[in-house]
Parts: structure tokens; sequence; C-alpha cells
């Protein structure tokens, strides 16, 4: 997932917001670069991957089974699974942490298109808040 931060804030003329404002504008956009990431993916998609990506990140017990199922083999090898687990400094996986293997195992599936996604939309988004900086920045 990308990550707005200051990098991005420079970039788009607003490395002079207001530290007390800058959390706040650092989250919300955060927050719309994933809806709109998520609705670009959405496109073309059948109702049952719709679903499946859903129950992966509500953590629905019953979709996550059923995924870790259909994949065959012990998840637990799966290099992916080691690095979360490392990455989480723990030995054993929580659901947080098999939602997390099973997104990206499930966008690398039905979305490899997801990172040429994820950086077009970025681009947007950046070029947008560019075009609003002067507003934005007289608005707090």
């Amino acid at each position: 997932m990308i990550k707005i931060d200051d990098k991005f804030l420079s970039e788009v003329g607003l490395a002079e917001m207001p530290e007390e404002q800058k959390q706040a504008f650092l989250k919300h956009t955060q927050e719309e670069l994933e809806v709109r990431v998520g609705e670009k993916m959405s496109d073309g998609m059948t109702l049952e991957q719709l679903e499946e990506f859903e129950g992966i990140m509500n953590k629905d017990r019953e979709v996550m089974i059923k995924l870790l199922m259909a994949m065959g083999g012990d998840y637990r090898e799966d290099e992916l699974y080691k690095k979360l687990l490392e990455k989480h400094n723990v030995t054993e996986g929580t659901m947080e942490i098999l939602s997390e293997f099973l997104s990206v195992k499930w966008i690398q599936k039905n979305r490899p298109d997801y990172e040429e996604i994820a950086l077009s939309v970025l681009e947007s988004l950046k070029q947008e808040v560019k075009e609003n900086s002067g507003a934005i920045l007289n608005s707090h």
C-alpha cells in the first residue's frame, strides 16, 4: 500500500502546512487514496470476487477458510506468510496477519495490475491536491 507522507506533501506544494493540521490532512488523504484505489480495482470484477475480497477485509472466518483451502498446501510454509510473522514479530498468526496474507494473495491472483492502478490513482490525486494547494493552505 502506498503511504501518504511528508514527501507527498512536498510534491503537491503543501510542505509548509502547519504541523497541527498535517496529521489530519495526511490521514484524510490516505483514506481517500484507499477508497479511490478500491473503486478502481472493483471495475470489471465479478460479484463473487467482490464478496471474497470484502470477506478478507472484514476478517470473515468462513471466507478466509474457503480461500485457504482453495490455495492448497500449507499456507504457513508460504514465504509471504513467514515475512508477515516476522514483520509483526510473532511466531503464530492472528486474524489480522491472515487477512493481510490473503489480501495480498487475492490481489496477486485477481488484480495483478494493482500496482499500476494504485500508482495511476496516486498521480491523479497528487494532481488534484496540487491544483488546490493554495486553497487548502488558506482554508486552515
